[in-house]
Parts: structure tokens; C-alpha cells; sequence
């Protein structure tokens, strides 16, 4: 039995032999995500936790493809789902947010204002926001096996970094992976609560 990655990475062996440029596109990707990502089942605000997410997206992720941003986009729903952080996107996104650089998600209190400065980049962070919380309500849903393979090999990922820092919990919790420039952990003690 081949392994997830192995699948995924034939999976996009595939995709690229055959491209098709519809396939290219953010939005496209957006779409076949939902249903990859495992949304948990608590109550929502909607319009604020599509904002919470896009702001996560666009300050720890727009520089990143659109699988790394939805691996970050798993990161945080994943902790939605788990007992051991709040029960909101944006609980999760702005705990802490009062300590100064000791928060959960850097930009959140670094001190540095959250105003997005690139327009369209921020408007792709909103798009995928609201493609990966729409959850069963989207009309438009097509699961691509190689965002499925990816999701999967992040699907229990509850921690990640950049690559240019190594905090000091990396070395406590299992590496999963590294999409783009993120490396991706699991903490066994924040799954058992999921």
C-alpha cells in the first residue's frame, strides 16, 4: 500500500503531464479544498470567522501556494476542532493576542498594524477564506485527489514555522512535512482532544 505522499505526488505528476489552465487557477483549487479540509462542527460567526481566517491567510501565508495556504488554513481549523484551544477560527487566530510576540500567530501581536497593504493578495485570502468555510453549503465542490492526498498528509497538523526560524517546541512535536516555506507538526497531547 503506497503511502500519502506517494499518492499526492503522483497525483500532481499527473495533473502537470495533462494541464489544463482551468486547473491552474486559485479559485479552482479554493473549491476542491473544501471538501479535503475536515471543518469541525461548532458554532460559527460566519462573517468573522471568514474575516479571522483571510487575515491568518494573508499574514502568515500569501506568499505561499495555495496548497501551503490551506495547509495553514488546516492548521487553524484543526485547533478549532480541539478542546485545548478555542472554539472560534478567530478565537484560535487571536489567542493571546494581548501578549507582546508570544501569541499564537505572529502578526497578531507583534505590535505592527493588520492592515492589509497588497489589495489583491488580500482579496485572494478572503476568496479561499470563505471557499474553505463554506463547508457543505457550497453548490460548486470538485475534490481533486492531489489537494485530497495533500490535506491528508496535514490533516492532523496542529503546529507549523517558517523555515527561517526553529522555535523551541519544534523539536517536541512530530514533523509532518514542509509545504513551501512552512514545516508542518502534529502534538499527540492537542489531537486527543479533537
Amino acid at each position: 500500500m503506497r503511502n500519502r505522499k506517494t499518492i499526492a505526488l503522483a497525483a500532481l505528476a499527473a495533473t502537470l503531464i495533462h494541464f489544463n489552465p482551468a486547473l491552474a487557477s486559485p479559485a479552482y483549487h479554493a473549491r476542491a479544498a473544501v471538501a479535503a479540509l475536515d471543518l469541525p462542527k461548532v458554532k460559527r460567526q460566519p462573517a468573522a470567522d471568514r474575516r479571522c481566517l483571510a487575515q491568518a491567510l494573508y499574514h502568515e501565508a500569501r506568499g505561499e501556494s495555495v496548497p501551503g495556504q490551506i495547509a495553514v488554513a488546516q492548521v487553524i481549523i484543526n485547533r478549532v476542532k480541539s478542546r485545548a484551544y478555542p472554539d472560534s477560527v478567530c478565537g484560535v487566530v487571536y489567542q493571546n493576542r494581548h501578549r507582546r510576540n508570544a501569541c499564537q500567530f505572529s502578526f497578531a501581536c507583534d505590535g505592527v498594524s493588520d492592515r492589509a497593504r497588497e489589495k489583491a493578495a488580500y482579496t485572494r485570502s478572503e476568496q479561499l477564506a470563505s471557499e474553505i468555510l463554506c463547508g457543505s453549503d457550497c453548490k460548486t465542490v470538485r475534490k481533486l485527489v492531489r489537494l485530497s492526498s495533500l490535506t491528508g498528509i496535514v490533516a492532523r497538523a496542529t503546529h507549523y514555522h517558517a523555515t527561517s526560524v526553529m522555535p523551541s517546541w519544534g523539536a517536541k512535536k512530530k514533523r509532518l512535512t514542509r509545504i513551501g516555506r512552512h514545516i508542518f507538526y502534529t502534538s499527540t497531547r492537542v489531537t486527543k482532544t479533537m
